[in-house]
């Protein structure tokens, strides 16, 4: 009775080895053993690379709403975006500030890969804004309102 219960436990051990090795050419987990890893498809960064985009950016100048600053500083970045593979949204708004000042407001959205449910989200400003909080320069003429 003893070597019977032997040989079957030695026999379940090997269906359950031979089931859950990569040797079977059937099963689902195969696929997932076998595929490669997916292409990347979102740029490295390079530090270097980093600072002159930082750097190209500053170069505009004060990037004012209403300015042309603002709309050569929205092209550049829109179009790097898309040289990198980006989707790129563009979202154009008026908004009235304080003192009823209509202000061209662009935001700019690049996306990479965005049917994935796990990505990384990154908001930066790129523009300048166009009066300070609270300011007691001698230049600054609101601050002497």
């Amino acid at each position: 009775m003893n070597l019977r219960k032997s040989v079957l436990f030695f026999c379940s051990l090997l269906i359950i080895g031979f089931s859950g090795c990569g040797g079977c050419q059937s099963g689902k987990n195969n696929a997932v053993l076998h595929n490669p890893k997916p292409k990347l498809l979102t740029p490295i960064f390079n530090a270097d690379s980093a600072y002159n985009f930082v750097e190209n950016q500053v170069a505009f100048g004060p990037r004012v709403p209403n300015t042309q600053e603002h709309i050569a500083c929205s092209q550049y970045l829109i179009k790097k975006l898309k040289e990198f593979g980006a989707d790129v949204i563009v979202q154009e708004a008026k908004m009235r500030a304080f003192d009823n000042t209509v202000l061209n407001i662009i935001n700019i959205i690049g996306q990479f890969q965005p049917e994935k449910n796990d990505r990384i989200l990154l908001f930066a400003h790129w523009d300048t804004r166009p009066f300070a909080d609270y300011c007691r320069c001698s230049i600054c003429f609101r601050c002497f309102q």
